[in-house]
């Protein structure tokens, strides 16, 4: 005895610690931690960091050290012939050899060798302004990481809420679906009682049946599909799929419209894609300006401290060398006018999508207004049907009981309210999910994250 009340404390345990009770913000939170495109979207966001800093470095001294080692083993020797001097008059016109005789030079070059070292810093004086456009693009460059960061944790956010409320409607269907199944089921036993008594036929009880029968296997397959939809938010907050998860919300009855005057400019303001592609129009610019600071003069100056020793020829010595550097470009046969015009049609291409992405996310914007007014005028439908279901369904029941009207009548006045029932929790369902859309919509999706 005593074992099986351990395996079942182990039982007990095992599916209480898999049960996971999670809010909406903890789950948004999980799957911001979990979400693999946006753990890549943080690795660009540190690339594009190191970018700027690498930016950054240019306007500093670069300092190099080199080595040589040279040796020629078969380089022959260097004989140069004795000769006699050339002899001149006074005005140093040659007139023929003197008596001077050189007696020639043989310079034994066999393993020769050569050792060098040297230390150099060259420091960028004057480069066109090239310099400080890079740096330009590399902030620009990190700008555009950072909101491609949020805009990929608005999509997960997004992502994360309609799993979220789709398990919410679902539960909620089912409770309704119980519902209607214990109504069927209490008139089911009513029939057959009567039907014992020889006062109701047997094709009434047998209506009842099979409607009970199609609403147990809905039912059926309403809990499969929780299962599935759970393991789905499990999926993407980086659970175990098999977790069973319970999600404590439940909709609010009494929704409010929120106040969407201004939300095209809310927008204008904050919505990710704009801010992107105003940081791609801003580099679009530079590097036009990069174009054109190309064909400017470029200045800079090098100091070099080095040694240099061959044997059997040269003593090692240590030398100081400064020099300095100008480059002034000529002539290039129209190659900055045609650069210059290629980087001009990326400018206002640039601008271009800029404008039209205004245009076409003013359109989403006004869309998802509409789409949040409908989900909300919706609901005060739906509520209203309900009511209404709810009142004929009681009206039906007590007409039934005295006789007044058949089973058929009843039967199609339960599915009625289970329909008005499913109605309203999918306006529900359909206005936070459209909620959740809209403040993406408007950029403030990440801003206003917390549980609504």
């Amino acid at each position: 005895m005593k074992h099986y009340i351990l395996l079942f404390l182990l039982l007990a345990g095992g599916q209480l610690q898999a049960q996971r009770v999670l809010r909406l913000d903890e789950c948004r939170n999980m799957a911001l931690e979990y979400n693999k495109n946006l753990k890549k979207a943080a690795l660009d966001k540190q690339k594009a960091v190191a970018g700027q800093k690498e930016a950054r470095t240019a306007y500093m001294p670069a300092i190099d050290a080199s080595g040589t080692a040279t040796f020629m083993p078969t380089l022959d020797a260097i004989e140069i012939p004795g000769f006699h001097l050339p002899a001149a008059d006074a005005d140093g016109n040659i007139t023929g050899d003197s008596e001077a005789y050189f007696p020639g030079l043989s310079l034994d070059t066999e393993r020769l060798r050569l050792y060098q070292a040297q230390l150099a810093m060259t420091v960028p004086i004057y480069a066109g302004s090239q310099i400080r456009y890079a740096n330009k693009m590399a902030d620009h460059g990190v700008s555009i990481a950072e909101q491609a960061y949020a805009l990929e944790s608005d999509q997960v956010i997004q992502t994360t809420d309609e799993a979220y409320w789709q398990i919410i409607s679902l539960r909620e269907n089912l409770k309704v679906a119980h519902s209607y199944v214990a109504m069927l089921d209490s008139l089911e036993g009513q029939l057959s009682d009567m039907y014992e008594l020889g006062l109701a036929p047997k094709s009434e009880q047998l209506k009842v049946t099979v409607q009970k029968n199609d609403a147990e296997l809905a039912l059926l397959k309403a809990n499969n599909g929780l299962k599935i939809l759970k393991m789905h938010l499990c999926q993407i907050i980086g659970l175990p799929l098999d977790t069973d998860v319970e999600l404590p919300l439940e909709f609010k009855q009494d929704v409010e419209l929120p106040d969407m005057t201004n939300a095209w400019t809310i927008a204008s303001q904050n919505r990710k894609e704009l801010q992107i592609m105003e940081d791609q129009l801003a580099i679009a610019g530079y590097q036009k300006k990069t174009t054109a600071a190309q064909y400017r003069p470029t200045v800079g100056a090098q100091i070099s401290y080095g040694y240099i020793d061959i044997p059997n020829f040269n003593e090692g010595q240590w030398n100081t060398t400064i020099a300095g550097q100008v480059s002034v470009p000529v002539f290039h046969w129209g190659e900055k006018k045609h650069k210059l015009t290629s980087a001009q049609m990326d400018l206002e291409k640039a601008q271009l999508d800029l404008e039209n992405s205004r245009e076409m996310i003013q359109l989403e914007v006004q869309q998802l207004v509409v789409q949040v007014q409908e989900s909300y005028e919706t609901i005060l439908l739906q509520q209203k049907a309900c009511t209404e279901a709810t009142e004929s369904l009681e009206e039906v029941k007590a007409s039934y009981d005295a006789g007044l009207n058949s089973t058929t009548d009843l039967l199609n006045a339960q599915a009625s309210w289970q329909q008005a029932q499913a109605n309203l929790i999918e306006a529900l369902t359909a206005y936070e999910i459209a909620q959740t859309a809209y403040q993406k919509g408007i950029g403030m999706l990440n801003v206003n994250k917390g549980e609504r």
